[in-house]
């Protein structure tokens, strides 16, 4: 998600924060081999909230490794599966005139675009080999998608504006194919390898929608052959900047995926669903952060934005009505704008959001009713952060990615950062650049219209892994040859890398 920009002064930092960005190159390691891509002659630091660096650092700390997918990326998202696979999205591909995928085959130029095809990339080693997925098998628009696994199953779920080329094979019928009429929703119960598809009329290029899942509440409607209630929510059209009525609906899924229904609406325009907005429509832009989260205890917890104010609602009947929570003066519960809300296995709610240089932590442990104070979650010695996202995992095991601008250059870092426990009232987290400093992730700004969000996730095992659009040539350099062969100095073309911090030993 595209963030407000702030900068951190480098200060007294910077002989430390030489050691997180480094100066060497990636290790070049054997496909399978579990350090794929990581830079051995370099560790990530242990720090304090604010960036204060742990004095004196551990012996022992993770290396930052990072691997090209091969394929060309935008609006990057990465999930952990649970036997320890990894799927990235988007994989674009560059068939076509100028690269669109309208033309397959045709001669001329195959410069990368927003227009090129895509699909998913899944890895079953670490990253050092990916192989492309086609869901429902046929390719797809790149960015503005949505990409969800169900931990509990490793059900894949996944999103996408619409079929591209038009029309394909696969197992969405022609007349679904049709840009600008429907959203399109897929599921794969193994990790990609077979697809349901089922397209709900009505989306005009819904932007960035997401999906949750959580367990059945008592005394409503139970799953049947599927354990958890899987939940989708989109706007009803494009964001086009102008004041027109529109809605963000919320599904539900009560057999896995096959078969969805519209069970209510999370924000409207002109007139809101919530009273307590008042006169203002709730938010639901292409951008906001305001979608469900489930909760172990099968409840939803949602974000309600409306103006200046973000509340906390929190639905008991699987997304059906979303009440907003009450502090114990009977008030509701007021949040951050923009802020990332995620939930963990223990039912504790964590809440990040940037303020200038910072991205900070909060965490309730009482439904969102009162939270603790606000952890900076930010490495030391980074500067402008353009883009940023995080991940919780278990009971406090928290990562972030961060795509950081280098004071006023056209050179971009990718950052990644995790705790163990966020939990605590002054948790020590590890963070590095994932690109040497010889390497930049991007040398020019994300493109316009392929620039709305990085990714971030944390595997069974704990270990974090980031996504990023780099710029072609990469960080990755020849590794990445298929993604940025013919690209020459063509902005719109990007190489899909994934990062992550590991230790060695």
């Amino acid at each position: 998600m595209r963030r407000r920009r702030g900068r951190f002064l480098l200060g007294a930092c910077v002989a430390a924060c030489a050691a997180i960005v480094g100066l060497v190159q990636p290790v070049r390691a054997a496909n399978g081999d579990r350090l794929a891509g990581c830079q051995l002659d370099r560790q990530a630091v242990a720090y304090k909230s604010g960036g204060v660096l742990v004095e004196p650092q551990p012996r022992s700390a993770p290396v930052p490794c990072l691997v090209a997918t091969g394929f060309g990326g935008s609006e990057p998202q990465v999930v952990a599966l649970k036997n320890g696979g990894l799927v990235y999205e988007p994989a674009i591909i560059t068939p076509g005139l100028a690269g669109t995928g309208f033309l397959p085959g045709a001669p001329g130029p195959r410069l990368s675009t927003m227009f090129s095809p895509g699909g998913l990339a899944v890895s079953n080693d670490n990253g050092a080999t990916w192989s492309f997925n086609e869901p429902a098998g046929a390719t797809w628009v790149p960015q503005d998608d949505a990409l969800y696994v169900d931990r509990e199953t490793a059900r894949l779920f996944y999103y996408a504006l619409a079929a591209n080329p038009v029309p394909q094979g696969g197992v969405v019928p022609p007349q679904d194919q049709i840009p600008a009429g429907e959203a399109h929703l897929m599921m794969s119960p193994d990790g990609g390898k077979t697809w349901n598809e089922v397209s709900l009329p009505g989306f005009v290029e819904s932007e960035n929608p997401r999906f949750t899942s959580a367990p059945p509440r008592p005394g409503q409607p139970s799953p049947s052959g599927y354990p958890d209630v899987v939940y989708w929510c989109g706007n009803n059209a494009v964001n086009l900047g102008l004041p027109l009525p529109g809605f963000r609906a919320c599904y539900r899924t009560l057999d896995g995926g096959f078969t969805w229904r519209q069970v209510s609406l999370l924000g409207s325009a002109p007139a809101p669903q919530h009273g307590q907005c008042g006169t203002s429509q709730e938010t639901f832009s292409d951008m906001d952060p305001n979608y469900p989260q489930g909760a172990p205890d099968g409840s939803v917890y949602a974000e309600v934005q409306c103006g200046s104010t973000t509340f906390l609602a929190r639905s008991f009947d699987e997304g059906q009505t979303w009440p907003l929570v009450d502090r114990q003066d009977g008030k509701p519960v007021t949040l951050p704008v923009n802020g990332e809300l995620r939930v963990g296995t223990h039912g504790d709610l964590y809440l990040a959001d940037q303020k200038g240089s910072a991205v900070d932590l909060r965490v309730s442990r009482d439904g969102g009713r009162t939270w603790s104070s606000p952890v900076d979650m930010t490495p030391p010695g980074v500067g402008t952060i353009v883009q940023w996202a995080f991940a919780e995992r278990g009971a406090g095991e928290v990562a972030a990615s961060y795509l950081v601008q280098r004071g006023s250059q056209s050179l971009y870092d990718g950052y990644l950062s995790f705790t163990l426990d966020a939990r605590d009232a002054d948790p020590t987290f590890w963070g590095a650049s994932l690109n040497p400093l010889s390497d930049p992730m991007r040398t020019s700004a994300p493109p316009q219209a392929r620039d709305d969000y990085i990714g971030v996730d944390i595997t069974p095992s704990g270990t974090p892994w980031a996504a990023f659009a780099g710029s072609c040539p990469g960080p990755v350099g020849p590794a990445n040859a298929t993604a940025c062969a013919g690209q020459g100095s063509n902005s719109q073309a990007n190489e899909a890398v994934a990062g992550r911090l590991t230790w060695s030993g």
